[in-house]
């Protein structure tokens, strides 16, 4: 049984946040979003998926990953992937709402894994 069980949001990393979001909301089709500035992200529903606008503020110069695997377990995912080799970039994070880690391949491809609490 996989830990993973689908492929979540897309990340775009953006410069101007408040700019970024006016600008995939007319480019998507959706409304003029009212854009949070007090937080580092913004997200779009598209299909069963969403795209998520991070202007890293919270992540270091080189955190950029392309996007995020979900799971149910986020400590049993993070063995898994050290004792596969995967190279930990971002420890995991913890909070009321998720908790997340961010690894890299052999390729230097960065991926978040990403367990909600709801």
């Amino acid at each position: 049984m996989s830990l993973f069980k689908e492929i979540g949001d897309v990340f775009l990393h953006v410069n101007d946040l408040k700019q970024s979001a006016e600008w995939y909301a007319k480019i998507l089709g959706k409304p003029n979003p009212e854009v949070n500035t007090s937080h580092p992200v913004h997200w779009f529903g598209l299909g069963n998926r969403g795209v998520l606008l991070d202007d890293n503020r919270n992540n270091s110069d080189y955190i950029r990953p392309s996007f995020m695997l979900l799971t149910e377990d986020i400590d049993s995912a993070y063995d898994w992937i050290k004792e596969n080799d995967g190279i930990i970039e971002k420890e995991i994070s913890r909070d009321d709402m998720v908790s997340f880690f961010v690894f890299s391949d052999m390729d230097k491809n960065m991926i978040m894994v990403c367990e909600q609490h709801q």
